[in-house]
Parts: C-alpha cells; sequence; structure tokens
C-alpha cells in the first residue's frame, strides 16, 4: 500500500526545523517530498491519503540501549519495581507464590532496589527462605548489578561462607562470614548456570506483546544488550511481528558471533549484530561503579573495576581483529577515563580498522575527560531518564563530584555523537519520558522540583534527533533511516505539535500513528 502524508509539518533532521510539505511512501520507502499533488503524480499506484491535521511527522524513535526481553519477561515473573518497602515487596511475593502467572522451577525476576528501603540489610536470603523455602530464588536487582537469592539457590551454586570473591564481584556476607544472599556483579553470574528459565514460548509470547506496546511511543526498535538465546527469541518474534532491532552480543558470545557474520552493523534489514558488550565497571545504585575517589561515606569503596587495562585493551583488540566494534558500559567516572584511553589506544594500533566503537551510560564524566571522549571518536550512548531517578543516589553517594554528573549538554557542544536509550527494564522505555528527563532534568519527573545541573539541559529538538538520526548513527544506517528523506526506509511517527506547548507535554505524549517499513501498525488519529 502506497501512503501520502499531507497537511502537516514533517521533521528536516539536518536543518533541525519542521517544513511544510506532503510526504509519498511506497512500497516501504520515502519516494518522493512535495505538494500533495506532485506526490499523487509521483505514485505508481492508488496513494492512500492521510490527514496530519496540523500534526508532526517525524522519524519512527529507536531505543539505543535496552534489555527487551527481560523487559518483556517481566510481564511474568516477580517484578518489584513498584515496591517502595520490605512490607509492600513480602505482599507481593506471597500473593506471586499462591498464585505465579507462569509455571516455573525457579523464582526468577527482579526490580528491588536496596536504596528505596528504611531498612534495606533486611532484604536478605532469610527474608525470601520464609516466603519460599522450597524453592530456588534469584532476583536481579533494578540495576541489574545485583542478585538476592535464597537459602536454596545459594546452595544449589554451591556458594557458602568458605566461596571466595570472584574477580570483578562480591558476595555480600554478615557479621559471621555467611552470605546474604545479595551477590555484586560477576559474583552474581556465578548464579546463572544453575538457573532453569521459563519456556521459550512464554518469552515470545511477552515479546509480542511487549513490542505492540512500544508502537504507541512512536517506536520502531531498539538496541538489545543481552545474550545469544534472548537475541533467537527476538529473531523468533520478529518472524510475525514488526520491529528492527540491534544486537549486542556478550563477551564469550565473540567467536560465535564471529562464525554468524562478517563484523559490527554490517547487516540489513530488520537485524543487524552491533558489537561485543563489554561491562567495565557496576553501577551507581549498587555502589560499584568505578570511581576515583571513594564514594561519600566510607574510606574504601570506589566501586569495582572489572579489567585492568591492559585486559580490556587485549579483549576489545580481539574483537576488533575480527572486525567487530566494543559497546562499553562505563558509568564511573574512572571506568569511563580507562574505556577512553583505551579506545585512543587501540585506534593508534589499528587506524585503518573502521570501527565504531560504543560507551553506554557515561554517567559520570570528568571535565577534562570530555575533550578526550571526542578524541577517542566514540558513539556515546546515554540514558536521560535514569537522571530523573537517580538524584538522592547521586547526593547520597556522589557529593563531590555532582558538577560531573549527567553531561548531556556539554557532551553535545563537544561535539560527541549521542544517542537515547532507556535501558528497559531498568527504567521505563516510554521514550517521551527520556526526552522530558533530558530537556527537564527534574527528579522523579516532578515539575515541582528543581532541575539537577540545568546547564546541561538540551533542547527538544535534539532530545528527539537522539532518539531518531543520532540512533540510527548508533548503528551505522543513517543513510537508510533516521531522517525524512527520499530514498530512506519509511520508519515514521505523527506527533502533536509541542512547539508551543510547555515541557509538561512529554509526560503525557503519545505517537498518533506509527509506521515500520511502510506499514501501518499503530493508527489513531
Amino acid at each position: 500500500m502506497n501512503y501520502i502524508f499531507t497537511n502537516g509539518l514533517y521533521l528536516n533532521s539536518h536543518s533541525n526545523s519542521y517544513e511544510l510539505g506532503s510526504i509519498l511512501c511506497a512500497d516501504g520507502i520515502i519516494s518522493h517530498i512535495g505538494d500533495e499533488q506532485s506526490c499523487k503524480a509521483a505514485s505508481s499506484n492508488t496513494a492512500e491519503v492521510i490527514d496530519l491535521k496540523g500534526k508532526l511527522l517525524m522519524p519512527a524513535y529507536v531505543d539505543c540501549h535496552t534489555h527487551f526481553v527481560e523487559l518483556s519477561k517481566a510481564k511474568v515473573l516477580v517484578n518489584l519495581s513498584h515496591c517502595d518497602s520490605l512490607e509492600q515487596i513480602h505482599s507481593y511475593l506471597c500473593a506471586y507464590r499462591d498464585k505465579p502467572p507462569v509455571s516455573s522451577d525457579w523464582i526468577l525476576g527482579g526490580g528491588w532496589d536496596r536504596n528505596r528501603l528504611s531498612n534495606p540489610h533486611q532484604l536478605n536470603r532469610s527474608f525470601l527462605d520464609a516466603i519460599f523455602p522450597h524453592k530456588p530464588v534469584a532476583l536481579m536487582s533494578k540495576d541489574y548489578h545485583s542478585k538476592l537469592c535464597n537459602s536454596m539457590a545459594l546452595k544449589l551454586a554451591g556458594i557458602s561462607a568458605a566461596s571466595s570473591d570472584p574477580y570483578g564481584g562480591k558476595i555480600e556476607r554478615d557479621a559471621k562470614g555467611e552470605p546474604t544472599g545479595v551477590l555484586y556483579e560477576t559474583a552474581g553470574e556465578m548464579m546463572d548456570s544453575f538457573i532453569i528459565p521459563i519456556s521459550d514460548s512464554q518469552i515470545v509470547s511477552a515479546i509480542k506483546t511487549t513490542v505492540q506496546e512500544i508502537w504507541q511511543y512512536g517506536m520502531s526498535g531498539f538496541h538489545s544488550m543481552e545474550g545469544k538465546h534472548s537475541r533467537d527469541l527476538l529473531l523468533r518474534a520478529n518472524m510475525d511481528t514488526s520491529f528492527r532491532f540491534c544486537w549486542h552480543f556478550q563477551t564469550h558470545e565473540l567467536n560465535a558471533a564471529y562464525s554468524e557474520c562478517i563484523g559490527s552493523y554490517k547487516g540489513e534489514g530488520n537485524y543487524q549484530i552491533g558489537g561485543i558488550k563489554i561491562f567495565g565497571d557496576g553501577s551507581l545504585g549498587s555502589q560499584t561503579a568505578a570511581m576515583f575517589s571513594p564514594y561519600s561515606g566510607s574510606d574504601v569503596n570506589s566501586g569495582i573495576l572489572r579489567y585492568t587495562n591492559d585486559e580490556l585493551y587485549s579483549l576489545m583488540y580481539e574483537a576488533a581483529q575480527k572486525g567487530f566494534s566494543s559497546t562499553i558500559h562505563a558509568i564511573g567516572n574512572r571506568c569511563v577515563h580507562q574505556v577512553i584511553d583505551t579506545v585512543i589506544r587501540l585506534n593508534k594500533a589499528m587506524p585503518n580498522a573502521n570501527l565504531m566503537h560504543r560507551i553506554e551510560h557515561v554517567q559520570s564524566i570528568r571535565n577534562i575527560d570530555i575533550p578526550l571522549l571526542k578524541q577517542s571518536g566514540m558513539f556515546a550512548s546515554v540514558q536521560p531518564l535514569h537522571l530523573a531517578n537517580d538524584v538522592p543516589m547521586i547526593q547520597a553517594y556522589w557529593q563531590d563530584i555532582q558538577d560531573q554528573v549527567y553531561s548531556f549538554g556539554s557532551m553535545r557542544k563537544a561535539g560527541i555523537p549521542l544517542g537515547f536509550g532507556s535501558d528497559a527494564p531498568i527504567e521505563s522505555i516510554n521514550p517521551f519520558l527520556g526526552i522530558y528527563s533530558a530537556v527537564e532534568r527534574r527528579p522523579a519527573l516532578n515539575a515541582a522540583l528543581s532541575p539537577f545541573r540545568p546547564e546541561e539541559s538540551i533542547a527538544p529538538i535534539d532530545a528527539i534527533l537522539a532518539y531518531t538520526l543520532g540512533a540510527a548513527r548508533s548503528s551505522r544506517v543513517e543513510h537508510q533511516r533516521g531522517s525524512i528523506e527520499p530514498g530512506k526506509q519509511a520508519d515514521l511517527m505523527v506527533l502533536d505539535d509541542y512547539r508551543h506547548l510547555p515541557n509538561d507535554f512529554w509526560l503525557y505524549a503519545a505517537s498518533r500513528l506509527t509506521m515500520i517499513a511502510g506499514e501501518l501498525v499503530h493508527n489513531c488519529l
């Protein structure tokens, strides 16, 4: 079916402005821009005319950083993201135990956040044992950098008081040296080979449901930071559900990825292989992000740096030799600096590699490292919605470096390419909330609260570009998608004209129409 969009404005991504014009989409491609009559003349078949009624036509949004399968699984597994007290967690888990939505051998899911609890250390294995004495439990923290396990799960994995902390991780222990049930960073990975997940068919069904939800946000796709099995489930769901995704594979999957393709960002169509996903450090919430100075209130804890300089370089060099870029998680300022130094070193060793390395999160960066980040040529994939929920933790744990946190404006001014994402399910996948957070920088998305570092705010149009053309550049498909130009794929969405409305508009915004490859997947114009 051919379509003509008319009677509205379209986003010109190169002039950062909205222009009058009609758009012809034919055979899944944007084929002509002009007035309505010229679009009709250019269409080889009769085209359906879509009256925009003064609304804005723009490229569909892409989320540059998700754990999409985990987001989908949260619909049927334990989801504690809305629990603010031990009482709420207890009530939720008891209800889940008594009426589980899926049949499973393990109790899985997550979303717990000790930072929101008045008595955080009471959330431990004993707490879980009282609810699930005969079934193993492994629940991911909200930031995905810790696992909370009951005694049965610890026993199955062989984790006891005699167990040593793995490199890059920590087993939390009580005063007697016994594991509390909380496993940080690589210690949590010790549990993975023992966990029995829910069935693939249950997960694929949940993926399809979640895809239909993101269409309402004007999204055509996302980047997935998950393992090969999750990638395969996405491919299964993609057979009869329309979405595009780019897969960034785990470090242990490098050889498997190499056997499948010729390198990063070479794929066409709905699926691409991205880069090797490397965890450089931990997170702010778990106080494991690697910092130059100890966390506020501690003399010794500066977080966890997962690799030495040489180890990180060797891993990235091996991937680069196989044709793969690196996609590196870096939250703490020390880890961000390490990643920048490593990429500059790698660029000198392989000047003709033509690889686009990505740094993920960049939640804290020293001012002296911003020009070095520009020099490195890395693409910065950041998640503005984290800011809205992190301000209390920034004030509690990063008191002395608040002037280094969420520096979107400074990075943009330095010419560092930016793409926006959500890190879902850690935060909502709703891109409109991400735009609001990038523009307003309000704690908890609350307009009544003072903005955090308002000098780092960016304009709405720049936030939109980070979800569109910026997102396309994050996987090197800007020649195919990300802007409205003849010859590009018809991945489009329609939005109310926000330009003369208060920024609170973004808190309630929704796509009026979403098109993927010329197919209408959502329409409420």
